[in-house]
């Protein structure tokens, strides 16, 4: 019968970056480690750890062992591992590697379930989406270096930002069916709610934080149109709406709609239909 494999943490060498929590007070976070490390030269033999470890890799290819098995960890892999997983790590053929790594004493939700505490999750992450984790380890890195240490409050808040981060990238169901990005499904509920915007795009690429380059490719790419025209033909399919299906009058549709005179409302409308407002309206009983 085997044995069970006994919980340890082994510490780097002590010039390398990490930081250990001391047994008192009892903060949430255990340990925090970062930069670069050469499993080759030092490998990580396989235990258990007192909590939750979370690993991001930043360069390399280290090779994680999980019971017995060697699992390659690409660049961009992000893992959770219970307290009852034994793991270690060993090296590639890419030779250092970076890392970041948390480990929590405990964690709540969905996350601390029993099936989860003996688990390795891990999946590859696109670069947009490691930022919440660099920033979050950032944020926990500069608050355990504090001069007066760290602050229990400060470090939970974390501890919650990081489950809360953890459930939507790991454990929630992913849909990856063909679809529209994100920013432009948000740019078109943008659009449909700003009709009567002045400067539809310079306000668009506030709203989302990209510049009109990066609006126009991804508009022309997904929808075929420029912004501006998309926000154009919408602008006029909510005209039409309003005059010839809601029975609207032209000015009352041009004051919505963020025209300074009817007439430019009117001009603007044979422009793109062909004629008149009027012209288009059903005919009275």
């Amino acid at each position: 019968m085997s044995q069970p494999v006994r919980q340890h943490l082994y510490l780097p060498e002590r010039d390398r970056s990490f930081w250990k929590a001391d047994e008192v007070p009892a903060l949430p976070l255990l340990y925090l480690a970062w930069g670069s490390r050469d499993f080759n030269r030092r490998p990580i033999p396989v235990s258990r750890h007192q909590g939750w470890v979370c690993v991001l890799v930043e360069e390399g290819a280290p090779t994680m062992v999980v019971r017995r098995q060697e699992v390659t960890m690409p660049a961009g892999t992000l893992a959770v591992i219970g307290p009852e997983c034994p793991f270690g790590w060993k090296g590639s053929a890419t030779g250092s590697c970076r890392f970041l790594l948390w480990m929590w004493r405990e964690v709540a939700g969905t996350l601390a379930g029993a099936d989860l505490q003996a688990a390795n999750l891990a999946r590859r992450l696109a670069r947009p989406e490691r930022k919440p984790f660099v920033l979050l380890h950032d944020l926990c890195r500069r608050e355990v270096l504090r001069s007066a240490g760290p602050g229990q409050a400060y470090l939970e808040g974390c501890r919650i930002l990081f489950e809360a981060t953890i459930q939507r990238e790991l454990l929630e169901t992913r849909d990856d069916s063909p679809g529209p990005s994100e920013l432009v499904t948000l740019a078109r509920h943008w659009i449909d709610a700003h009709l009567d915007s002045q400067a539809p795009i310079a306000r668009l690429c506030d709203y989302l934080n990209v510049s009109q380059s990066t609006l126009y490719r991804l508009v022309v790419a997904e929808v075929g149109l420029s912004p501006l025209t998309w926000f154009h033909r919408t602008r006029m399919a909510k005209a039409q709406t309003l005059i010839e299906g809601s029975g609207h009058s032209v000015k009352e549709t041009a004051y919505a709609l963020g025209y300074e005179h009817a007439n430019d409302l009117s001009r603007a409308y044979r422009r793109h239909f062909g004629h008149s407002p009027s012209e288009g309206r059903p005919p009275i009983a």
